[in-house]
């Protein structure tokens, strides 16, 4: 028995010693298909950064009767978009909450027609990007600045609560999540502002296939259904050294030799597991975007305080659900660091960068799946009930000309 490990030690150090350059030929080879594919992406998304945009407020009619189901039409509309992407704002100054949209040029007419077939009383306005008033880097000075990129915090194919969790059959006792955030930005100070960022992206072509396959997955697992393994050229190298290591003692065994039993397994679904199949292929069954929300605060120096920003996590809060998924803060885009050494310079790098993101409107680091019935639920227009003097509402309700007006 000794014997026999002593060959295969002796075995193994032989080829490593007259292999070695092999190994480190593929371990080099990794790090620079890595960082190509690194390049790649960002090469990528600076191709698809939009460089001219057309900004709109939206006015909110004040007897709106829409619930977040029509917003959900808007985003299905939406999902025509060939080329680009949008950006949604939901933005708080002067103790006041206001709707932006921004378009790549030449999307308005596609645009506005898509929130008019839902929301007729609309009005949408042209304006001047709101965040030009801004200093055109911080932080500064005379302000401070946090924010952060937001992720899910499981796969995205399995969804967040949405709106339905919310409705109740008796108006009065409907609850509109988007309050939570309305009321906190009516008690911060004239001169904080909160921005809740949203950028979508229809999700099409190999992308949509991949996502309804991952979830597709999921739901497999959940029902026992085994998976068939699919190998790569990783799985062949691995498995043409350990036959070499072992060939002494074991004959080889290749990718696919493996015997797999066919019989299917019949297993009881718990109440849970039923859950989770159901939402998630509710997910995987309506269309999807690409999604990013970015969150940012902005205050004067002598009034800044990160306690603030607890009111986007309490209106983030509300979308969570253990058994399937909530949303996450994306560590890497933070405007926090750790440690001590050129902590300052650091900081201000990173919050610089998050800053500059936000104001060029750029794609996430990392992009969520979100579908339109999810995006709906995190951005919408507030219910009527919904009172907060923050909250600007149009002062009119637009109506047809009467149809024998003179020409």
């Amino acid at each position: 028995m000794i014997s026999d490990i002593y060959i295969i030690w002796s075995f193994i150090k032989t080829a490593f010693r007259e292999f070695w350059w092999f190994f480190l030929f593929i371990v080099l080879l990794k790090v620079v298909l890595d960082l190509r594919k690194k390049s790649k992406i960002k090469r990528e998304k600076e191709k698809e950064e939009i460089k001219e945009w057309e900004s709109f407020e939206i006015i909110v009619n004040p007897l709106i009767l829409q619930t977040p189901k029509a917003m959900e039409g808007v985003f299905n509309g939406l999902h025509a978009l060939e080329k680009g992407y949008l950006v949604l704002e939901i933005v708080g100054f002067n103790q006041e909450v206001h709707f932006f949209i921004h378009l790549p040029k030449g999307l308005k007419n596609f645009v506005e027609s898509q929130f008019y077939a839902q929301y007729p009383d609309l009005e949408i306005i042209p304006i001047k990007d709101w965040l030009s008033f801004l200093p055109p880097t911080l932080p500064s000075k005379q302000l401070d600045t946090w924010g952060t990129e937001i992720v899910l915090e499981k796969a995205n194919q399995f969804p967040i609560r949405t709106y339905e969790y919310f409705e109740e059959a008796k108006e009065e006792k409907r609850i509109d999540p988007i309050a939570n955030l309305i009321e906190s930005i009516s008690n911060a100070s004239e001169k904080e502002y909160f921005i809740f960022q949203l950028i979508i992206r229809p999700l099409v072509k190999d992308k949509e296939k991949k996502f309804r396959e991952e979830g597709q997955k999921a739901i497999d697992i959940k029902l026992g259904r085994k998976e068939k393994k699919v190998y790569n050229w990783v799985d062949w190298i691995f498995s043409f050294f350990k036959n070499l290591l072992v060939a002494i003692a074991i004959p080889p065994v290749w990718p696919g030799d493996e015997t797999t039993s066919e019989t299917s397994v019949s297993i009881s679904v718990s109440s849970i597991d039923k859950e989770i199949i159901e939402a998630v292929n509710s997910k995987i069954s309506q269309l999807a975007f690409e999604s990013g929300i970015r969150l940012c605060y902005i205050a004067p120096r002598d009034i800044y305080s990160e306690i603030s920003i607890a009111s986007f996590y309490a209106y983030l809060k509300q979308f969570s659900l253990k058994n399937l998924n909530s949303f996450a803060i994306n560590n890497k885009t933070i405007t926090k660091v750790e440690g001590w050494f050129l902590k300052n310079q650091k900081l201000y790098l990173k919050k610089y960068q998050l800053f500059n993101a936000l104001k060029d409107k750029k794609l996430p680091q990392k992009a969520m799946v979100l579908s339109s019935q999810e995006l709906a639920t995190i951005y919408h227009f507030p219910l009527l009930k919904v009172k907060s003097p923050a909250l600007v509402r149009g002062v009119f309700r637009k109506g047809e000309p009467p149809f024998n007006l003179p020409k």
